[in-house]
C-alpha cells in the first residue's frame, strides 16, 4: 500500500502523532480543543483532522493527554470547548449514542467482572447492537491465527492465561466488531516485538478502517 507518513509534533502537549494517510473521507475534525482538568492544561487551541482509513498513533509521555483524548473521541470528556466532530456529526449528549454505533472501544483498563475467555471475548456481543455481528467459528479461527492464538484459549479461565494473551484476544474481540472507527489504548503493550509486528500490519491492512492509537511503543 503506497502512503505518506506525517509526524505532526505537538510542543505543548508533548505528544507525538504519526498518520498513514490516504486520501478519503473526513472521519474525525478537532477544531481548536481546549481541555482543563482543575488547574491543569491538557489541550490548548489542538486541531486535528482524521480522514476514513487512516490509522493513528499517539505517542508521549505519561500524563501529556492521550488517554484523555481517546476517552474524548469515546464520549467520556464532556467537559471541553471547542469543536469536535465524528463521522460528520457534533460530538455532544445529543449525539454520542448514534456515534458510538460506530466505535470500537479497547481502554487501558480491561478489568471485566468474567471469570472464562470465552465470556471475556464475548463481551462486546452481549449488547444488542453488536449482537449481529457476533461471529462465526470460521471468523474465529481466521483472526485467531493471525495474533497467534490457540482457539483453547476459549476454554481456560483468565487467571490461567497471561497478559499477552488476554490483550490480543480482546482486540480480535474489537476487529470482530466490525465499526468503522477503533479507539484503542495501548493496544501492544504486553506482546513481544514479533507479535507487535504482526498486529501493526494487520491494523494497516484493513484499509477502510480508522485507528486512534494511544502507545509508548
Amino acid at each position: 500500500m503506497q502512503a505518506k507518513y506525517l509526524l505532526i509534533i505537538l510542543f505543548f502537549t508533548e505528544i507525538i502523532i504519526f498518520l498513514c494517510t490516504k486520501i478519503y473521507a473526513q472521519m474525525i475534525e478537532i477544531s481548536k480543543l481546549n481541555i482543563n482538568f482543575k488547574d491543569e492544561i491538557i489541550f490548548s487551541n489542538f486541531s486535528l483532522l482524521i480522514k476514513k482509513g487512516e490509522k493513528v498513533a499517539i505517542t508521549g509521555k505519561s500524563g501529556k493527554g492521550k488517554t484523555t483524548l481517546l476517552n474524548l473521541l469515546a464520549g467520556f470528556v464532556p467537559d471541553y470547548k471547542g469543536v469536535v466532530s465524528i463521522f460528520g456529526k457534533s460530538l455532544n449528549a445529543e449525539n454520542i449514542s448514534e456515534i458510538r454505533k460506530n466505535i470500537a472501544w479497547l481502554p487501558q483498563d480491561t478489568s471485566l467482572a468474567v471469570k472464562t475467555v470465552e465470556e471475556l471475548f464475548y463481551a462486546p456481543f452481549e449488547f444488542e447492537i453488536n449482537k449481529k455481528n457476533k461471529p462465526g467459528k470460521n471468523e474465529i479461527a481466521e483472526i485467531f491465527k493471525e495474533f497467534e492464538l490457540s482457539e483453547s484459549l476459549l476454554d481456560k479461565k483468565i487467571n490461567e492465561i497471561s497478559g499477552g494473551q488476554k490483550q490480543r484476544i480482546m482486540l480480535a474481540s474489537c476487529f470482530l466488531l466490525k465499526k468503522s472507527l477503533l479507539l484503542i489504548d495501548e493496544p501492544t503493550s504486553a506482546l513481544d516485538e514479533k507479535v507487535k509486528r504482526k498486529i501493526t500490519d494487520y491494523i494497516l491492512n484493513r484499509k477502510n478502517l480508522t485507528v486512534v492509537a494511544a502507545t509508548h511503543d
